[in-house]
């Protein structure tokens, strides 16, 4: 966190302001203050509130605080929703005091006798919580969270304690997004339909999104291991290569080892999941700069066998080599310096609070020092045209983006090789486009050997020479595309399709009864495409040609026959 905070403030900038402060400010108002003060101003009015304990000083306080947030211009539904949690906690800690403590009673509520010493403490209470509330409420929507943490950074609250403030900010975020979706999914069922199903609807909802969150958790876990998170000794040695070239002249190719090794070797791999064996006999080997492509029907084993590589599971049985160098559980920590994992969900994959300090995390853990740190960064993310969202809060991007941050991320570590989770899942044609044209330029310009795993078959066809068939955990095909996505028995037997254009040209064949080669891809389809049209023209200029030689014959036959009527008429005469 360290790192990144004084990344973020030596480029000039603090990241990206709140709403309000887009706005033109008023005189005085606190978007105008410079941040450390305004922390600085809460951590004193909270201590007031703590040691001098007065209901008048608290009440004159949170006017002040009203006052500054109305001046300020913050919403007030986002400055209401402060108010929402301690409200019943106070409400209660007001009913404590009322009936608890006192020796003049003012009334009795049921068996209850409510006393003039508690109603002024529990007011007093009540004060300073509404007061503390205020001035939280008027700073922190007034405050960009980037600002925030580099205030807090600088009034030296443990780096600890800034990495659980950031991380519950960035999924804060999630799961509000997660419930409105669930509720407007609800509502659309008819779940929102008065006061009881309100309530009902809301409970399911919130244990939903608890159920969610353990799982995420979990996945968020398994992102961390692979970009270093428990890395226990500093890097490897490894080569160097600069066979690469880019032509945005940028350095970010992948280090190497022994060049003769394969970048990836799987042996007779097997693992069990849930009691149930997911994973069968698997043997893969993978070169240097190939790239693969991981076909299957779902449950096939594909996602298990990509953390298998990474290092995120371990292998019953068989052995797994990265770059020549053997994956155990002693080594598992430091395999994300050979493989980078993007998962398929980018919410599991990016779990910082900004652009620039997720991608510099895997770095970080490489031991490099900060000038080498912030190249790296810099260099990811102008080869994943990301740069202009360097100060961007993560819950603030598309899924597009997402993508494309998670892949900066992975190649600002440099690793030979990268493994995608479905790369172009979620994604709108244009944003799929661009991310497969990102991947390709990564493998033709920068050598990275890449393992991709996706369901679309169409998108495998584009990226990869190499295609491998999973199906119920064991390899049933591995080949050239060219032959593997032509068997139409062995892919209705896996439980996929053919690509569009093979298909469209097996039609084709039937309908037209002429024999051409069954492309794959679009570059492979324009030149049959080409030959297709020729035929066609040859075959229409062929029955112009017959056609005009009878259209003569007859225009022949007619003359001879008009000669011979005139010949017979003038021998009558």
């Amino acid at each position: 966190m360290g790192f990144n905070i004084s990344l973020v403030h030596n480029n000039g900038t603090a990241g990206v302001p709140s709403d309000l402060c887009r706005k033109p400010a008023l005189p005085y108002s606190l978007c105008r203050l410079d941040d450390r003060l305004k922390i600085a101003g809460l951590l004193l009015i909270v201590m007031l509130n703590v040691v001098v304990a007065k209901l008048w000083l608290s009440t004159l306080l949170m006017f002040a605080g009203l006052f500054m947030a109305l001046w300020s211009r913050v919403p007030f539904r986002k400055f209401m929703l402060f108010f929402l949690a301690p409200a019943w906690a106070t409400l209660v800690v007001f009913l404590g005091f009322s009936v608890g403590f006192g020796t003049k009673p003012v009334g009795t509520l049921g068996p209850l006798t409510i006393y003039a010493e508690g109603i002024h403490q529990g007011l007093a209470a009540a004060a300073r919580v509404a007061c503390d509330m205020t001035w939280l409420a008027a700073i922190f929507l007034t405050t960009s969270f980037n600002r925030l943490i580099y205030a807090l950074k600088w009034l030296r609250v443990p780096d600890i304690l800034l990495d659980a403030i950031a991380m519950a900010y960035r999924y804060a975020f999630l799961i509000y997004n997660e419930f409105k979706k669930m509720r407007e999914a609800a509502q659309a069922r008819g779940g929102f339909l008065n006061y009881k199903s309100k309530c009902r609807s809301t409970a399911r909802i919130l244990a939903q999104i608890l159920l969610r969150a353990f799982d995420r958790s979990k996945r968020i876990q398994l992102s961390m291991m692979a970009r270093g998170e428990l890395a226990e000794t500093a890097p490897m040695e490894r080569g160097t290569d600069d066979q690469a070239s880019c032509p945005n002249r940028c350095d970010i190719t992948p280090d190497w080892g022994d060049p003769s090794h394969p970048v990836l070797v799987c042996h007779d791999i097997a693992y069990t999941h849930d009691q149930k064996r997911s994973l069968k006999d698997i043997s893969l080997s993978v070169s240097k700069g190939e790239v693969v492509v991981l076909c299957g029907p779902n449950g096939a084993g594909k996602t298990t066998l990509l953390r298998l590589i990474a290092g995120l599971l371990i292998p019953e049985t068989g052995d797994i080599l990265l770059a020549g160098n053997r994956l155990n559980r002693q080594s598992r920590n430091n395999a994300f310096q050979y493989v980078g994992l993007l998962a398929q969900d980018p919410n599991d994959q990016l779990f910082c609070t900004h652009v620039q300090e997720d991608i510099a995390y895997g770095p970080i853990h490489l031991g490099l020092d900060a000038q080498e740190i912030e190249y790296r960064v810099t260099t990811a993310m102008d080869l994943m045209e990301v740069s202009h969202l360097a100060h961007r809060p993560i819950h603030c991007l598309s899924h597009g983006e997402m993508k494309r941050v998670g892949l900066a991320g992975i190649i600002a570590m440099q690793p030979p090789l990268i493994l995608l989770d479905e790369p172009t899942a979620s994604l709108d044609p244009a944003s799929a486009n661009h991310l497969i044209d990102l991947i390709g330029h990564l493998n033709r310009h920068h050598g990275y050997t890449l393992l991709v795993v996706t369901h679309d078959i169409d998108v495998a066809a584009r990226i990869s020479k190499r295609i491998v068939i999973l199906d119920d955990g064991r390899i049933v095909a591995d080949g050239p595309k060219a032959i593997i996505l032509k068997d139409q028995k062995l892919l209705e037997r896996c439980r996929l399709e053919p690509p569009i254009l093979t298909r469209l040209f097996r039609q084709l064949q039937i309908e037209t009864n002429v024999r051409t080669q069954i492309p794959i891809t679009i570059e492979e389809a324009i030149p049959v495409l080409q030959d297709l049209i020729r035929i066609c023209e040859g075959s229409e200029a062929s029955d112009a040609s017959k056609d005009q030689q009878a259209s003569e014959a007859i225009i022949d036959g007619e003359i001879l026959k008009n000669k011979g009527v005139e010949h017979a008429n003038s021998k009558n005469h």
